[in-house]
């Protein structure tokens, strides 16, 4: 008699696991972008990964023990929640601006639903088909701008600000992440700068003291504008840019387009959270090339 008894979670996953490394190698895909919190799906992929180098996406400082070190990648994820589309986004973003990835390159991609640690989805992308803008080449000499620690923390805060809103409202506001110099001819004040005077390791934004003083200042009108080092130099700070945006969504309105138009002007990134929406999308080169959608699993 055949036996009906379910599978177990791990199981699930093993054989998942199992599959789509076959998979890979009948469709000669050598890298795997991987979500895997879970200690027993990290040591199936390494037994049956054979020649795979491995992308892998984690939320945690901790170091984890894998073989072969040279096959190995590391990409930080936010520690804000987010669906298996947007783990799938964000590894191939940052894997390509990073150069862990080739525009052509395809990647077997395994994540994990909100809350869960076990590998549940596998998803099979291209960048160029997937994220056709970094094939522009108006953009390649800009990627290194987001391949820094500064825009991952930026990122990151962004989407906890999205998320948990202020005083039980939602937050809208753009970060500007660039040359402070470059950006003077663009930008005055709306009011005075409450971030004047204050030590810059006061207000730099990997100060996890700051953040609830960044997020009080989020009640201004206007953007954040913050330097290289992450410093935060101003906030309430119009973005004195005009001009038509281009291949902005209908809805999106002078917050949207001012981040595009200074990404436009400037070599500079810029990080809107939208209030109506919560979705955090970023802009580079005049243009959106990531957004990420709240409340939203798929």
């Amino acid at each position: 008699m055949k036996d009906t008894t379910p599978p177990s979670e791990h199981s699930e996953s093993r054989i998942l696991i199992e599959h789509a490394l076959e998979m890979a190698r009948q469709l000669n895909i050598s890298k795997l972008i991987v979500h895997a919190n879970q200690k027993l799906d990290r040591k199936i992929i390494e037994k049956c990964r054979g020649d795979a180098k491995v992308i892998w996406l984690t939320r945690t400082a901790k170091p984890f023990a894998v073989r072969a070190r040279s096959r190995n990648m590391r990409i930080a994820l936010p520690e804000a929640p987010i669906s298996r589309n947007q783990q799938v986004s964000l590894g191939l973003f940052i894997s390509v601006v990073r150069g862990f990835l080739g525009l052509d390159e395809s990647v077997l991609c395994l994540t994990s639903a909100i809350g869960s640690e076990r590998v549940d989805s596998l998803v099979i992308a291209n960048p160029r088909r997937d994220a056709p803008w970094l094939a522009e080449k108006s953009l390649r000499g800009a990627r290194g701008r987001m391949a820094t620690n500064e825009f991952a923390r930026l990122l990151q805060i962004a989407l906890q600000f999205a998320r948990e809103g202020r005083e039980g409202r939602d937050i809208g506001t753009v970060f500007v992440l660039g040359d402070v110099r470059a950006l003077r001819p663009y930008v005055r004040q709306l009011v005075l700068n409450p971030c004047a005077g204050h030590s810059r390791s006061l207000r730099n934004i990997h100060n996890s003291e700051f953040l609830e003083s960044l997020r009080e200042l989020t009640a201004l009108d206007g953007a954040f504008i913050v330097n290289t080092r992450g410093v935060v130099e101003s906030a309430g700070t119009y973005l004195n840019v005009s001009g038509k945006a281009q291949g902005l969504r209908p809805g999106w309105g002078a917050r949207h387009t001012a981040a595009a138009l200074i990404t436009a002007r400037t070599k500079s990134v810029a990080i809107a959270i939208s209030q109506s929406s919560d979705n955090v999308t970023v802009f580079l080169g005049g243009r959106a090339i990531l957004e990420m959608e709240q409340g939203t699993e798929g």
